[in-house]
Formats: C-alpha cells, structure tokens, sequence
C-alpha cells in the first residue's frame, strides 16, 4: 500500500513539474516595468481565490501550529518566487530552466547540513546532474554566470532546496489543502507589503498592463502554480524521499526542451533550439533520477548499501559501513580521480596552446603597434622640436622688427627734441567722428591740470611722427596702435581706433603712471612690457617700448607699439599649428604672453605658476625655464603630452608647443585593435573548440561513471556475497552451533578464508574438548587451594580481641596473602601467665611450598617457645630443626619477642627480619634498629642474638613483614618504611585494628592498580600497663 502511494505521488510530482515547465514560457509575457512584488500578490491572489472556492470548509482548521507552518514554508516560497522573477527576465526560458534545476545540487549537501542520513548514490546522480547541466550550457562558465540574473535564479535554487526539504518535515501529519491555505494567506500578505514598500519608495505604481497575454500568464500562474501546484507538492513530496523529489524537479529541463517550442509559438515568444549536447544532458538527467532509484538500482547489485548502526557490548552505538559500499567508492574514487587529472592534463594542455596562440598574436599586435607608436613619436619629437624652434626663431625675427620699429621711432623722435626748427609745424587735434575706422594721429593730454596750451608747440612738433608712424604700421604686421607719451602730459597716438574716445573735445588719460612708461622710463633700450588688458577693451595686450631722449640726454618721453595677444598668437604663436596641438609663449618668469588658452577678458597678465592654473607647462617648468631648447613629455596614457620648447633670446621668452601624444599614435592604436580583433576571433575559435572538447570530455567522464556505478556494483554483489554467508556461519557458530560448516568454495581468498574457517571450527571443537578436561583438573585444583586456604587463615590467630579478660594490653594483626596461600605468619601466645609471645615471619617463595614450610616453622616456634626458654634459644632449636630436609633451600625471617605483661619488659631476637616500629606514649612510631641475624633455614648450628626492651604504659609496637615495605605502584617505586611511617603516625593513637586498617589503605592508595606479588602482614600491640587502658 505504501508502496503504491509513493507511486502515485511520484506521478503528482511529474505533474506539477509539467506546469513549471511551462511557467517559463507564461513569465516571458510579464514586463519588465510590472513589480516583481506586485506580480507576486496578483498571483497569489488568484491562488487564494482558487482555495478558498475550492476549499471552503478547509479555513475552521486553520491554528496556530498550521498558521506558524505556512508561515515558514511561505518565507521559503517567497524567496523562491521573488528571485525566480526576477531573474527570468530577458532570459530564455531553456536557460531559465537550466539553472533553476541546479538546485538539485544543493540536495546532499544541505541533508548533511541538517545532519540527515543521505544515500550513497546521492553523490553519484548529483555528480551526473552537474555533468548534464555543464552540457546544456555547452560547457559554457562565463555564459552560466555572465549576468545577474543567474545569480538571482541560483539563490532561488537555494530557495526551493530549502523548500523542498522542509516540506517533509513540517508538512507530515498534515492537511495538505489547509497547510496550502496558511501558506497562501501569508503569501498575499507579504507580496503586498513588498508592493506596498516599492511603491512608497517610487520603484512601483498600483497599476498593471492591459494586455491580454499579461493576464493570461496571471490565470495560468495563480490557478496552477500558486494553487494546485502547492497543493500537490505539499500532499505528494510528504510521501517521497527529498533526492527522489529533487531528481523529478530537475527533469523539468526535459520538458521544457521538449515544450518549449510549441508553446512559443503558440504564445509568440522567442526561443533557443535545443542542441545535441543539450539533449545529451537531458538524457543523463534521466539517468540521474535512475540513480536515486533504491529499486532500480538494487537490480545493479546496489542492496545493503547504508550504513549500519549496531549496539557493542558496552551498550554504546558503533557505526558499520557496508564492504560493497567501501569497494565502490575506493573504485569510484580513483576512476574519478584518473578522469579528472587526464581531463585537466588534456584541457590545461589545449588551454596552453590558446594561451600560447593568444597571446603571440597579442604579442604580434602589440609589438607592432608598439614600433608603430614609437615610430609617430619620435616623428612626433622630431617634428615638435624642429617647429618650436623654427616658430621661436621667426618669432624672434617678428619681435627684432617691432624693436626696430620701436627704436626708428625712438631715434626719430630724439630728432624732433633735438632739433625743433629743422621741421615744420604740424597740429595733432583730439579724437574725431571723421577718423573712426581709418588710421590717424590723435591726441589726449594727461589729465586736466594741462592746458592745451601748455603743450601745444610739442603737440605740433610731434605731429611730424605720423610719416614714421604710418610707415610702421604699413611694414608691421599686429601693431594695434603707435604713441608717443612725454613727459610734459601728452600723448600723441596713431591708430585706427577713435571710436573707444569721447569725440570732438580733448580726452584725458595719465598715461604717466602706466606701468608700460614708468619702466620706459628707467630703460634703456626698447623691451617688451608684461600682457594687460588693453584700455579701449579689445583685449589682452602687449606693448613694445622705447624710450625717447634729446640731444642733452634728457628723458622726454616713450614710444610704445601695442600688439593684441589675439594677433600675436594668430601670427606668430599657433600660426600653422594644427589643432589639436597648440603653442603658448611665456616669458622668463612664467608669464603667459600668448596662447589660445589665455582668457581674454582677464584683467592682467596669467603666470603658469598661479593655483588656479591648470596647463602641462607648469609640471616641467623647470626644463622649460632652462634657457635651453628641448622636447618632454608629461603624463602616461591618453592624458601624455609632448611639450616642445625653444627659446628667444632676444626677449628671454620660450614658445612651447603642446601636442597630445593619442592623436599622434591614433594610427598605431588603429593597426593594435585590428590585430587584437583578429586575436578575439582567433581565441573565440580556440574557446569554441576547448569547449567542445569538455563536453566530450564530460559526456566520457559520465559514460565511465555510469559503466564503473553500474558495473561495480554487480561485481561487488558477487564479492560480498560469499562474505555475507560466511558471516552468517560465524553468527551460528557464536550461538553454539559447532557442528556448522560452511560451503562457500570460491576460488579466491575468501574461499581460502572460508576453508580455514572450516578447519579452524574442526580445531576449535577439539580444543573445547581439551578445554573441558583442564578446566575440570583447574576447578579441582582450585577448590583444593580454596580448603588450603581456609586452612592456613584458621592456623593463624583470627579471633578479636584475642584476649578480652586481659586489659593490660590490646593486639591486632592481618595477613593479606599475594596468592591463594601466602609465606607469611604471625602469632601470639601465653607462654605462662604473665610472659606473651609475638612472633612475624616471613617463608621466602609464594604459593603452597612457601605455605607448607611456614606451617612446620609456626609449629616449631609455638611448641620450642611453650617449652621455656629465651627467644635466642627458640630461634636456634627451631633453625636446626628447619635445615634438616630443606632440599628447597627456603628460609624464614623471623622476629620472636616474649614480652613480661606485669613490668612491660621484652628480650626480642631478629633473624633477619624487617625492624619493628615503636611508639613511646604519646609520641610518633619511630624504627626500633637492632643488630639482626640470620634467617631461619639459613645454616644449621647458627646462634641467633636478642636484645631487650622495656615498654611503658601507653607504648606500642608494630611488626610487618617486607610485603609492606616493598609494595611497588605502576611506576615500580617502593612504598617504603618512610610512607609506612607517615601513614602510622597520622593515626598513632588509634586502636591496632584501626591503624593497621589506616596503613592498608595508604598502602592500596600508594599501589593503585598495580599487582600486588608479596603476602602483606602486620602486628601491632598496645601496651596498658596493670592499671589497664584509661578511657
């Protein structure tokens, strides 16, 4: 049953898949001036409607958890409508398509983002779904992501995955109609406040198109996208596995290609005729969904493929992977691998050969445009530099014939001053209407203070200057007026210029206070005045000035010859220079005296170096204002200009030439885009062609992991398979079962395993067998050493307090044995009623010798000792008791002590033992070093020392064997008598029991988990004294 339901929602899949096909084709029809965001809203309106028409009823089901649901899923949809939109416009609707099934990509990796279990072959289909969407762009990266609108319909694809994957999770247990109705309630919402905002801020009107197509594509959007799509996607993906669904949206490419020209040209849209590497890519599109396909793929031996969680012994949860699974991918991986590194080597190589090619014909076209450049340009320099020079050398021929003029004038006029007689009268009259527009002499007086009187005779005489005056005009080209200023306040001007005057009475002008006299005065010889503007209006002016003196050498005045700056740099400066070069001539301060760039209504002369100018000569200025002719460029690029100076050494000016170096080289420029031209054609080719090369590249690269996915998967069924049986002999085996055999008889090395495995069953049978037997020896040796045991525990005194009458005293003592039975005894006795006997001994060896000989020295020294005598007597009838016999060559360390209860005295005797630790009062345990003697079995015949002591009420004593001493941790360091002391003295006055307990416990903390290998005795006697203990 469940099957089947997937089954048919699968084909509802298919559906909706065939309508967003064809929404591409309806999205073509919207404007580029409709709001995306009122788009969406008309859309989602028309959806709505649809619903609540259709399910009515469905709207009293709605709640919170529903409403909070389709809140999620519309935020989702919203950015995927939103973006999806936006980026289908202007694009072709097989384009459109192409990238929006890229989200398929996006599937495993956002699975394992949400830590989800994703299939193996996930990896495989996303891999061939790349492949065939590479081949339906022919292989064509700049062209996939050329635009913003792809990147608008890749973060749709974001969009939709993410839609997708929450739909399972947010949609089971739900009903899909009102699920649908929530997320289309949210949908209006937010698509109108979208619309809302774009039109407050001016982006959008509240207004749609008229066209019939328009609305055609908003029925077709709202009744089957917004309504019936979400319906369905919504009831049918809850049903069918994320990649599954991600692989029937991707095929939606399949039927655009297949759509998209019938709907075209039935909607009368443009379209891009599918190609055969588009078709190819559709194809393995197919295959991809096959892929993900658990039935399908089973059949290609694909079972038993995921990961496996099992629960160890500890209770934990292990994670198994699957052989099949790793023998796939290790092949996978290194198919893959070789094919990738070929395919780059193959490409890289072929890209090599483009770059080599590309870039030798940019090289060529560079090169020549290059020589080409260089070429114009020292043309250029040569041709700058020989212009400057020969416009400065004819200027400067021009200048000398305006000094000479000047001083012919001078010299006449120092003729009239010197001598008056020699020349007729000759009366200069004011400004008149009859000499507008024609040369003639004019006179103006200084200021009013003069009367004409006063100057009348120098005004008559001088009105001889117009002969040499007309004949300087004639023969000089620019002059704009010819004067004579003197010193008596008047002057006399020839110039055609009467109009600029206040005509038929005397005018007034004190030219004396005139930069061009003051100076003349103090020349001598003529000069060039600075640039000023001119006092008639007519613009910029220079004067060329000479200054007039009489026969005595009396200053009387000044000629001046004005020249307009517009004409000298007609004539003389830009004459002949082609724009748009253009020349300037400056003088030694960096003063502008003529260039087309000078503002003729300025009040004064510019200097290149003023802030608020902005001309190429004022960054070379230094090379300029050398004195020395030359040619530099200033600037890179389009803005680079040659500036060819040449100096006047007569005026101390420089004419620079300014010519920009682009229009210079335009030609070689010209030959460079040719060639690059050509080079874009040629690398086009070359692209082309790598291009198809990838795409076979791919189209192998898919057909090899095809063969390997299909193949392998086969190959490794019949792999594993013995192995899965074996596997299963082993489960039956570890149930008990050890009669079973297994029949795997392959002729590879799991045969071989297999029949190892039989002989190791044959084997393990046997060995249980024998493990039957010694186990029963060992339970019965066990239980032995068990009664041994108990046996030597009941020989040593165990009962406690071992003598409750007695309360001169209290004793205590444990054995701790290293094995089963241990070498190790204590014991204490009445000798008579008031002399006590404390013995500990330790047997050399462990185990049951160790035991046994311990048991005959116990018996030897209790029995000697209740015979009287001193402990030095009993060690010695003891030791040659011992020695007869002793082939096992043991020996026993022994400390005997026989203490007199009623005084407290002791004679003790150590044969070879551990020394005895005592306590005086209320002191600290202290070692108690005596002269030891030799061991018991040692030698026969020996005599054993002893030594006396006396205990005062309150006193104790601790004996022990080695066991203590030379207890070791896990680093093999000795616990030692010094712990043992700390541990003593930390609880000195607590009872036997309790301190012998408290050095046990030091004792096991010192050795953690170390194995213990000596038995571990101790003693310990508190004295009281007749009085008894005091409470």
């Amino acid at each position: 049953m469940k099957i089947k339901k997937e089954y048919t929602c699968t084909l509802g899949l298919l559906l909706i898949t065939v309508w967003s096909a064809l929404q591409y084709i309806f999205l073509q029809n919207v404007p580029d001036t409709v709001s995306t965001f009122s788009f969406m809203f008309i859309t989602n309106l028309v959806g709505f409607a649809v619903l609540v028409t259709a399910q009515f009823r469905k709207l009293k089901q709605l709640n919170k958890k529903i409403l909070l649901k389709g809140l999620i899923l519309t935020l989702e949809l919203i950015g995927y409508n939103f973006f999806l939109i936006l980026g289908s416009r202007g694009l072709d609707s097989v384009i459109v398509s192409s990238i929006v099934s890229m989200y398929f990509i996006f599937v495993t990796p956002m699975l394992v983002l949400m830590k989800k279990q994703v299939s193996f072959r996930s990896a495989i289909a996303s891999m061939v779904a790349i492949i065939s969407l590479l081949l339906m762009f022919n292989a064509d990266l700049n062209m996939l992501f050329s635009s913003k609108n792809v990147i608008f319909l890749i973060i749709a694809d974001l969009f939709f995955e993410s839609y997708i994957i929450t739909i399972p999770i947010v949609g089971k247990n739900e009903d899909s109609s009102v699920l649908t109705i929530s997320q289309m309630i949210f949908s209006c919402i937010f698509s109108f406040i979208g619309w809302s905002v774009e039109t407050g801020i001016g982006m959008s009107k509240f207004s749609f198109p008229r066209d019939a197509k328009f609305w055609v594509s908003v029925l077709f959007m709202g009744v089957f996208i917004r309504a019936l799509y979400s319906i369905l996607q919504i009831n049918c993906q809850k049903h069918v596995k994320p990649v599954n669904a991600s692989l029937i949206f991707a095929s939606e490419i399949i039927i655009t290609l297949v759509t998209n020209p019938i709907m075209s040209k039935l909607m009368h849209t443009s379209y891009t005729p599918a190609t055969n590497y588009q078709m190819l890519g559709c194809l393995l599109f197919v295959v991809a969904v096959l892929i993900a396909d658990d039935t399908i793929m089973g059949k290609f031996g694909y079972t038993d493929m995921d990961t496996k969680i099992y629960i160890d012994k500890e209770g934990n949860e292990q994670v198994q992977s699957t052989l099949s699974k790793k023998l796939i991918n290790m092949t996978l991986v290194i198919s893959m691998l070789a094919l990738v590194v070929s395919t780059i080597i193959c490409i890289s190589a072929i890209s090599s050969i483009r770059t080599t090619a590309v870039e030798k014909s940019m090289m060529l076209g560079q090169d020549a445009a290059d020589v080409s450049e260089m070429a114009l340009k020292k043309e250029l320099e040569k041709e700058l530099t020989s212009t400057a020079t020969d416009k400065a050398t004819l200027a400067e021929a021009k200048l000398k014939a305006y000094i000479s003029s000047a001083q012919y004038a001078s010299e006449f006029a120092s003729a009239l001053y010197s001598n008056p007689s020699d020349y007729t009268e000759k009366e200069v009259m004011y400004p008149v209407k009859e000499n507008i527009g024609i040369w003639a002499m004019q006179r103006i007086i200084a200021d009013k203070s003069i009367s004409y009187s006063d100057v009348e005779a120098e005004n008559k005489l001088l009105g001889n200057m117009e002969t040499v005056f007309s004949s300087i005009t004639e023969h000089s080209e620019n002059v704009s007026t010819i004067y004579i200023g003197t010193e008596t306040g008047i002057i006399i001007s020839y110039d055609p210029n009467s109009e600029y005057a206040e005509l038929g009475v005397e005018n007034y002008y004190d030219f004396r206070k005139a930069d061009w006299y003051t100076e003349g005065k103090k020349a001598d010889k003529p000069f060039f005045t600075k640039t000023y503007q001119d006092g008639y209006g007519r613009g910029l002016t220079i004067t060329c000035v000479a200054p007039v003196y009489d026969a005595d050498n009396n200053f009387k005045g000044c000629i001046g010859i004005d020249i307009l700056m517009n004409d000298i740099n007609s004539s003389m400066v830009n004459d002949h220079i082609v724009d748009p070069s253009y020349a300037t001539l400056i003088d030694s301060d960096g003063y502008i005296i003529a260039s087309k760039d000078v503002d003729e209504t300025s009040s004064g002369t510019t200097n290149i170096f003023d802030e608020n100018i902005d001309t190429p000569i004022k960054y070379v200025a230094d090379s300029v204002l050398s004195g020395k002719d030359g040619i530099v460029r200033k600037g890179e690029g389009d803005e680079a200009i040659y500036i060819s100076y040449s100096g006047i050494p007569l005026t101390d000016w420089v004419l620079c030439i300014m010519s920009p170096v682009k229009n210079i080289i335009e030609p070689a420029v010209v030959i460079k885009n040719n060639i690059d031209t050509n080079t874009e054609q040629v690398s086009g080719t070359v692209n082309d062609s790598i291009r198809i090369i990838i795409m076979n590249c791919l189209v192998m690269f898919a057909i090899i992991i095809l063969v390997i996915t299909f193949y392998v998967g086969k190959r490794a069924g019949k792999i594993t398979e013995p192995l899965k049986s074996l596997e299963n002999d082993v489960l039956e085996i570890s149930k008990g079962n050890f009669e079973q055999r297994t029949d795997v008889t392959t002729d590879d090395e799991i045969g071989s395993l297999a029949r190892t495995f039989n002989d190791m069953t044959e084997s393990l049978q046997k060995y249980i067998s024998d493990l039957k037997e010694v186990t029963a020896k060992e339970e019965r040796i066990a239980s032995e050493l068990s009664v041994a045991t108990k046996i030597q525990a009941d020989m040593l005194p165990s009962k406690f307090p071992a003598y409750p009458e007695r309360n001169e005293f209290d004793i205590f003592a444990t054995m701790t044995p290293a094995k089963e039975v241990g070498g190790d005894f204590y014991d204490f006795f009445f000798i008579d009623d008031d002399h006590l006997a404390l013995v500990m001994a330790d047997v050399s060896g462990k185990g049951v010798p160790a035991a046994l000989f311990m048991v005959i020295a116990k018996t030897l020294i209790k029995n000697r000792a209740m015979m009287g005598g001193t402990p030095s007597e009993i060690l010695s009838y003891v030791n040659n008791q011992l020695c007869e016999g002793n082939e096992a060559e043991l020996f026993v360390t022994t400390w005997l002590a026989i203490i007199e209860i009623s005084t407290g005295k002791g004679i003790a005797s150590n044969a070879g033992h551990e020394y005895p630790a005592i306590r005086r009062g209320n002191g600290s345990f202290e070692l108690y070093k005596q002269k030891h003697s030799a061991a018991l079995a040692a030698m026969e015949g020996m005599r054993f020392k002893q030594y006396e002591f006396e205990l005062a009420p309150g006193d104790s004593i601790y004996v022990y064997t080695d066991g203590v001493a030379e207890a070791t941790d896990s680093d093999n360091q000795l616990y030692g008598t010094d712990r043992m002391l700390d541990a003593l003295n930390k609880c000195s006055v607590a009872e036997p029991e309790k301190l012998l307990s408290a050095v046990k416990q030091s004792i096991d903390e010192f050795v953690g988990d170390a194995p213990q290998f000596d038995d571990i005795t101790m003693l310990c006697f508190d004295y009281y004294g007749k009085d008894g203990k005091i409470i």
